[in-house]
């Protein structure tokens, strides 16, 4: 499974070997699935085969499959093969991974300890048989360095599998990784929640201490605080015990039952309580009313973003005078379920585009419109990023600004406009890797060169709101002209990408000056018009266009 949320190809280094031999070897490879045999190759140890571990047979299988398929970028199977084994170095330095024309080599502190022929090229490589032989090939060199590394041997399963995924990754680009069975539950935890009473633990001397007690969770309905121990679960004591475990005890099927003593803090008295499990997201909306102007913060994306804050829209739409305006704080939001930010951008727009992917994968193109009315109502919108800001986040900011909804404030943002593809492995770990590009409503890709403000805070400490809007207004042309060659810019051109975001350099303040400039900005209707339709006429173009 996958789920939505560069740089080149790694080199490979050719050995010379002998003309004959090699092509003794190429004979061999005709054989396919002969490979397994000890025949189809030589070395200094005979009839060395890959450990008989199912789970890491398939894992191997996928991992190569799914980047040879799915990254942005073409790698081929022979590339990936060689950095999968070379990722075993991570574990035994003295393993070194080759390869030339024909052959995969295998060395082991300095020497050549196998080499194995590559298959000929004239078969389908996307065929189920084409996959098995470059997965066997990989175990079979797997088994060889077994034999002769001791520490490869001693590692443990998990080790050996996250070396192997590793290293088919460590060339692609920075946002490519691998996580574990327990990083990726606790990624699964942040997008999709889990099944608990909604509490954070710390441990040490003594009984687990409650750290944090998510808002609306049922332990919050409970009545646990931070600074409550939790002396039993279920009957058993907690002392001395890890947050870990008495967190895993806590967790269990929605709709259950656990009991747990509670020593409040700055009490000695115990209570017993009785909690139902249910699913815990972790909060990523935070909100308050300034004058009838709705102030959201959202620190990311999960499952839960969009829906919170349509529902705190709602919630300021009841106070008396309406609502007046909106200020939504992307600063810092690293992005997080891409189709949560659509539906954030969603939120305030009532037709037309969001934006798109591209990608040489076509499960990875996609188009994204407005299917909903604008819950705001057209209410001013202000849109706050940073150097911080991200990916999904990106997208929401750059299709309010070039739908003319919204004006931004702050500093260029961060420019990442890749999308990942979250891939469940067999060994419940993950392997996330770029797969496509965003690009926004006007067609560009804000990857590698951010967002640009129409309003830039970045100037002295005494500047004042009311100035800063005013210079913004007379600059407008400035600003326009500065989004024309911004979204003509090839995102690869590092030198004029490097100088358009000099021109309002990449900030990491998350001050309340950003949030004063917004509220001075809404006070007047003219103004806020003036600068949210700044590049109106290009941007209309490409509309036409489509």
């Amino acid at each position: 499974m996958f789920r939505l949320v560069i740089f080149g190809l790694p080199r490979i280094d050719y050995l010379p070997l002998n003309n004959g031999l090699s092509q003794w070897r190429r004979i061999g490879a005709t054989l396919g699935l002969c490979l397994l045999q000890a025949a189809c190759g030589t070395s200094q140890v005979a009839g060395i085969t890959a450990p008989d571990d199912p789970q890491t047979r398939e894992l191997v299988t996928q991992t190569i499959e799914l980047v040879a398929t799915r990254y942005i970028d073409p790698i081929s199977r022979d590339q990936i093969l060689v950095n999968t084994l070379d990722g075993l170095s991570e574990i035994d330095d003295n393993i070194r991974v080759g390869i030339t024309p024909d052959d995969l080599v295998l060395q082991y502190d300095g020497k050549t300890v196998q080499t194995i022929a590559l298959p000929q090229t004239n078969y389908d490589q996307t065929s189920a048989e084409g996959t098995q032989i470059w997965s066997e090939i990989t175990l079979r060199g797997l088994g060889t360095y077994r034999a002769y590394s001791p520490v490869l041997r001693n590692s443990q399963t998990s080790d050996v599998q996250a070396a192997l995924v590793s290293g088919a990754i460590r060339n692609l680009d920075r946002y490519s990784r691998y996580e574990g069975p327990k990083q990726a539950e606790t990624a699964r935890n942040r997008r999709d929640g889990y099944i608990g009473i909604g509490i954070r633990l710390i441990g040490g001397d003594g009984y687990p201490v409650v750290k944090l007690v998510h808002p609306e969770s049922p332990a919050a309905k409970a009545g646990l605080h931070p600074g409550d121990q939790i002396v039993t679960v279920n009957g058993e004591d907690m002392y001395g015990k890890t947050s870990q475990y008495a967190a895993e005890l806590l967790h269990g099927e929605e709709g259950s039952r656990v009991i747990i003593d509670v020593n409040t803090a700055g009490d000695r008295t115990i209570t017993p309580l009785e909690i139902v499990r249910e699913r815990v997201i972790d909060r990523t909306v935070f909100a308050e009313i300034r004058d009838n102007i709705l102030i959201a913060r959202l620190t990311s994306f999960n499952s839960a973003t969009a829906s919170t804050l349509g529902d705190n829209i709602l919630k300021a739409q009841l106070y008396d005078g309406g609502l007046k305006g909106v200020i939504l704080d992307l600063r810092g939001n690293r992005g997080g379920l891409l189709q949560q930010g659509v539906a954030v951008a969603d939120l305030f727009l009532e037709n037309g585009p969001i934006g798109n992917t591209f990608s040489r994968v076509t499960a990875a193109r996609h188009t994204f419109r407005a299917e909903t009315d604008d819950l705001t109502k057209g209410a001013p919108l202000i849109v706050l990023i940073d150097g911080r800001t991200a990916s999904s986040a990106e997208l929401v900011a750059a299709a309010l600004q070039d739908r003319n909804r919204a004006v931004l404030v702050g500093s260029t943002s961060f420019g990442k406009g890749s999308v990942q593809a979250i891939n469940d492995l067999p060994n419940h770990g993950t392997l996330t890797f770029t797969w496509s590009r965003m690009t926004a409503p006007s067609g560009y890709t804000f990857d590698r060169i951010g967002l640009f403000p129409a309003i830039c805070t970045q100037s002295g400490e005494d500047d004042t709101p009311g100035h800063q809007v005013s210079t913004a207004l007379s600059q407008r042309d400035q600003t326009a002209s500065t989004m024309v060659k911004w979204r003509s810019l090839d995102y690869r051109d590092e030198k004029n990408r490097r100088e358009l975001r000099n021109v309002c350099p990449a900030s990491n303040r998350s001050e309340e000056f950003d949030v004063k400039v917004a509220l001075e900005l809404l006070k007047n209707s003219p103004d806020y018009k003036n600068l949210a339709f700044v590049g109106q006429q290009e941007i209309a173009d490409t509309f036409d266009a489509n």
